[in-house]
């Protein structure tokens, strides 16, 4: 490759050829030629030179955004687990109440329950011990008699032991004589009397036939 200064020292033979004026007219614009490309050159090589520093600086700048892109991925990631692991302790521990409560809450409701039935099993117990009182109340009502009851005894007395009415005596005003009066011996009249009731049962005379009863408020049926 030929240099600018060789094209400037070329020399050429004289002779019959070319004229020289030409012939250095062109060397000369060769010359020009060269030198303004080794001008462009020069240029083109600084231009490379800062272009390459731009190049290192940005592949530095490029290494140094890539190591914080993956730092920042490192970060996200490390905050994005760190966050499920927060959610899922958090919602270990509120299934682990909602649990807890549940089982309190049915605990609750198992107690509420049971004290509920105990109270309706006492009410059923209480009915029953009452139905049986109120019978033996209605029971020993019913042996007291009635108003038929005493009307038919009253009768029967009457058609077996006729008596007959007593008539007063008239009011005299002389001095009363003594009149002397029956005595009757009840203990005849007691072996003869065989009272029957209406039912055709044997007839018990009511201070014998009540005489086991007893009424007052400290009385207590059950102890009978």
């Amino acid at each position: 490759m030929l240099t600018i200064d060789e094209i400037k020292d070329i020399s050429f033979r004289r002779g019959r050829g070319y004229k020289g004026e030409d012939v250095d007219a062109f060397i000369d614009e060769v010359i020009l030629t060269f030198e303004q490309m080794k001008k462009e050159k020069s240029e083109l090589i600084r231009k490379m030179d800062i272009l390459a520093t731009r190049v290192e600086q940005y592949r530095a700048d490029e290494e140094t955004v890539r190591n914080a892109l993956l730092t920042s991925q490192r970060i996200a990631d490390q905050s994005i687990k760190e966050a499920n692991a927060k959610a899922a302790a958090i919602i270990s521990d509120a299934e682990a109440k909602a649990a807890s409560m549940q089982k309190e809450t049915n605990a609750v409701t198992a107690k509420q329950k049971e004290v509920y039935l105990k109270l309706k099993k006492d009410s059923v117990e209480l009915r029953s011990e009452l139905e049986a009182l109120y019978k033996k109340h209605i029971n020993s009502i019913n042996d007291l008699p009635t108003d038929a009851v005493l009307a038919r005894e009253q009768e029967e007395l009457n058609r077996k032991y006729p008596t007959t009415p007593v008539e007063e005596p008239e009011a005299v005003e002389t001095e009363p004589e003594a009149i002397e009066e029956d005595v009757i011996d009840v203990s005849q009249i007691e072996d003869t009397f065989e009272p029957v009731s209406s039912t055709g049962t044997e007839f018990v005379p009511e201070e014998n036939r009540f005489s086991n009863l007893k009424f007052g408020d400290n009385y207590d049926v059950d102890a009978e």
